[in-house]
């Protein structure tokens, strides 16, 4: 009886099943078909609509006088999707073959962009013509390639290119952000540091493809993102001035650092050799990276930021106010010079063999003699040649609003200890020190600003750029100086600015040649040893007298003397600034007025 309906049921229940599992797949294909209809519609849009990304404009770069510095030319870019070029292999060889590089260059530069994604991947910048209908004429043979016109940076001032810097292809970094990874971004220079006020916002715009990826129309429905241009940045450089720099150093290496003393307005910074900017605006080719990096002059080397030199008799200032400062010498103090100093086993030499007799500090400073500045280094000892050093900023970061500076070395007693061991240097390390050689190290930036502040008495920190403007809306932003005093009383400052006016207005100043005719330049020579080669040539000097508007400091590498090689550069660029450039008069739009704070310290109002 169990068995017989356990028959008669089992066939009813298969059924019954049977009809179950069709009724489940009518239920789904009618929400499918008819309640989800919509939604499975714009998806199945969406499967033949790309978002191409729009490349904005980047903000121009101008001077401190709206000459325009950087811009934006018109050019054709080379694209691949990689979704497409993942397989298609005739696309890979097919490029390869036309711009004369290997395939595994091609999938390198895809890679960068991901082979899964939907986003073009840049394969060269600045297409040339030729090229360009070459390519186009073969393109059906070649899937997944694209042009697009998009803007090329353009460097109009090329003897600044170390300061403006470039852009290039961004690197592939954990968690960069989407823009970051698409089109140009500032590798360097001001283009890096000002990269999020000259970048732009991306835009987007949608288009319909088929199922090869090829473009049938640009969409108004959805209707697309226009890009937003990166705002203009305004620098304080001037642009005649940089050039006139260039040709004084032409046929020289070394570098030229020019500010406004008032509000550390970089007015020239230049270094040699440099490089062609274009380089780096699209795709670095790894062998013009390597012939750049291994270039015996360096050209990558901005020398005004980050070249290292001993100061040599340039430094003579700070010794000469920590010893006035430190009440180790009066103003009458003198050092008869016989042409050089005898400490232990060694006898040091002054520049001149013969010596200058009796010199007070006056006269060193004027002549710039050795033997004085021994002395008084002798006094003070490495400790406190380094305090006042310090003061005047050497050792330390200047604060430019640059991507890259070195702070050199002011060493002490802890840095010598370290670097040759406790007690196994001697003080013939002090006397090195203190005529600007030995372990002692600044860039020609930190110069400058060592002289402005000599000029006026406070420290300024640099700034390249002056404003930046959003063409859009007009928003300004503007960069404020900041500054710091000396700390030194008002008459040691004076004895410093008088001794470095009798370097060049005075019979037996050691740049006496370059007294100008019609204002009062007041500075100090300098050359620095160098062991590999013929000495450093160097000149620091700030002008009007009175009322500086100018401070100047110039290396010239392998120049010997600073008198007959750094200064005729300086001083030509003080008589262009303050005779064509400066929009003169010789006074300024202020004048800093000294006065007395804290035990007679000199600080600005």
């Amino acid at each position: 009886m169990d068995k017989i309906w356990w028959q008669r049921w089992r066939g009813r229940l298969f059924t019954l099943g049977i009809i179950l599992i069709f009724l489940l797949i009518e239920i789904r294909l009618f929400s499918m078909q008819v309640i989800a209809r919509s939604s499975f519609h714009r998806q199945a849009g969406t499967n033949c609509i790309r978002a191409d990304v729009i490349e904005p404009r980047r903000g121009d770069i101008f001077d401190r006088r709206g000459v325009l510095l950087v811009e934006n030319r018109p050019s054709y870019t080379l694209f691949v999707y990689p979704w497409i070029a993942r397989s298609n292999q005739r696309t890979i060889d097919g490029l390869a073959a036309s711009l004369g590089i290997t395939s595994d260059e091609i999938k390198r530069r895809i890679a960068r962009r991901g082979w899964h994604t939907f986003q073009p991947a840049t394969i060269l910048r600045d297409v040339n013509f030729s090229l360009l209908a070459r390519l186009e004429a073969t393109k059906l043979d070649l899937p997944g390639i694209a042009f697009g016109f998009v803007p090329k940076r353009s460097c109009l001032l090329p003897e600044a290119v170390h300061l403006l810097g470039y852009v290039g292809e961004p690197e592939d970094e954990p968690g960069v952000s989407d823009r970051s990874r698409f089109g140009l971004v500032g590798r360097h220079g001001i283009e890096a540091v000002y990269e999020p006020l000259l970048s732009g916002k991306p835009g987007v715009r949608y288009i319909q493809v088929d199922a090869q990826g090829r473009q049938i129309e640009v969409l108004t429905d959805p209707p697309g993102i226009p890009p937003q241009r990166g705002w203009d940045l305004y620098l304080n450089i001037d642009a005649d001035l940089q050039r006139y720099a260039c040709i004084l150093m032409e046929d020289h290496q070394g570098a030229v650092a020019v500010i406004d003393p008032r509000d550390g307005a970089v007015l020239t910074l230049l270094s040699l050799p440099d490089y062609d900017p274009s380089l780096f605006s699209g795709v670095l080719a790894p062998e013009t990276w390597k012939s750049l990096a291994g270039d015996p002059g360096h050209p990558l080397l901005n020398r005004a930021v980050q070249g290292l030199y001993p100061p040599g008799s340039t430094f003579k200032m700070v010794v000469l106010s920590a010893a006035v400062e430190e009440g180790l010498i009066s103003p009458d103090f003198r050092v008869k010079c016989t042409g050089g100093i005898q400490l232990g086993n060694r006898f040091f030499n002054c520049w001149k063999p013969g010596g200058h007799g009796s010199v007070g500090w006056a006269e060193a400073l004027q002549q710039s003699c050795d033997v004085f500045f021994y002395t008084v280094g002798l006094k003070l000892g490495v400790d406190r040649i380094a305090e006042f050093a310090h003061r005047f900023g050497f050792g330390e970061p200047t604060g430019i609003d640059f991507d890259v500076e070195k702070t050199g070395i002011v060493p002490d007693v802890d840095y010598l200890n370290e670097k040759y061991g406790v007690a196994k240097w001697t003080e013939g390390q002090t006397l090195n020190i203190a005529i600007g050689q030995g372990d002692l190290l600044v860039t020609p930036l930190q110069l400058a600003l060592y002289t402005g502040a000599i000029a006026t008495g406070r420290l300024v920190q640099p700034r390249i750029a002056g404003y930046a403007i959003d063409p859009a809306t007009g928003d300004t932003i503007s960069f404020e100086p900041k500054f710091k005093p000396l700390r030194l009383n008002v008459s040691t400052l004076k004895m410093l600015r008088e001794g470095m006016r009798m370097v060049v207005n005075e019979p037996h100043g050691t740049a006496h040649r370059m007294q100008h005719p019609e204002f009062v330049i007041a500075g100090k020579t300098g050359t620095s040893q160098n062991p590999h080669g013929e000495d450093h040539g160097l000149f620091v000097a700030f002008a009007p007298f009175l009322d500086p508007l100018i401070a100047v400091a110039v290396v010239v590498e392998h120049g010997g003397h600073g008198s007959s090689s750094a200064a005729p550069i300086a001083c030509r660029l003080i008589d262009r600034y303050l005779t064509t450039v400066y929009p003169g008069p010789y006074e300024p739009p202020y004048r800093p007025r000294l006065f007395i704070h804290q035990r007679d310290t000199v600080a600005i109002e």
